[in-house]
């Protein structure tokens, strides 16, 4: 519950900034922009099922191996905006993260195996700006496209490619040609808040 009042708490600060931000809008001269950025945990730690379904303290541990040493990366992306409205942009996004944990008999104690998992997705989008100020304005986007998901789980080989998708309901960017934005999105590589520094060209 904690997670979601801090995010709720994000949102309602997005609102109560964006009116007192009133103040002539920029030119906006620049058409191209590049950004990268960073979010916090995959979707797979927020939401994937292999994490709970041989941990220690479940009775699937009695059938399957344990899982120890969860580690990931956080998702981290760049992305390439054109600007062909002074309110719209178009976009493409490539974003990394990696999941994995190690495998532990239940009887033995002994390490049997490595579940590993690399993300590499490439997305498409288009973005709606509005409320545009000076050194300021929010926005709306949405993105989709596919990734390959590829290593190891035990002795078997990941390999494949499924569609990759967000949402991005409400953002903020504050600056000028240099910038910071701040986003609340959903997906399925990642969900929840994603920080990003960019430059307008």
């Amino acid at each position: 519950m904690d997670k979601y009042m801090k995010k709720a708490f994000i949102l309602a600060i997005l609102f109560v900034i964006a009116p007192l931000m009133s103040y002539a809008q920029p030119e906006w001269k620049g058409k191209v922009e590049l950004s990268t950025n960073i979010s916090g945990a995959p979707y797979d730690i927020e939401f994937g099922d292999y994490v709970f379904y041989y941990s220690s303290s479940d009775l699937a541990s009695i059938y399957g191996p344990q899982t120890r040493n969860l580690n990931y990366l956080p998702v981290f992306s760049l992305m390439g905006e054109y600007k062909f409205r002074r309110d719209f942009s178009l976009g493409l996004e490539v974003a990394y993260t990696h999941v994995g944990n190690d495998y532990y008999d239940p009887f033995t104690d002994e390490y049997t195996g490595v579940y590993s998992k690399h993300t590499l997705c490439l997305m498409p989008g288009i973005k709606y700006r509005y409320l545009i100020r000076n050194y300021f304005s929010l926005h709306s986007g949405v993105s989709a496209g596919a990734a390959l998901q590829f290593g190891k789980d035990g002795s078997e080989a990941i390999l494949g490619v499924t569609p990759a998708y967000q949402v991005v309901p409400i953002g903020i960017r504050v600056g000028s040609n240099l910038y910071a934005t701040l986003d609340y999105y959903l997906g399925n590589i990642a969900f929840g808040v994603r920080f990003g520094i960019g430059y307008r060209f």
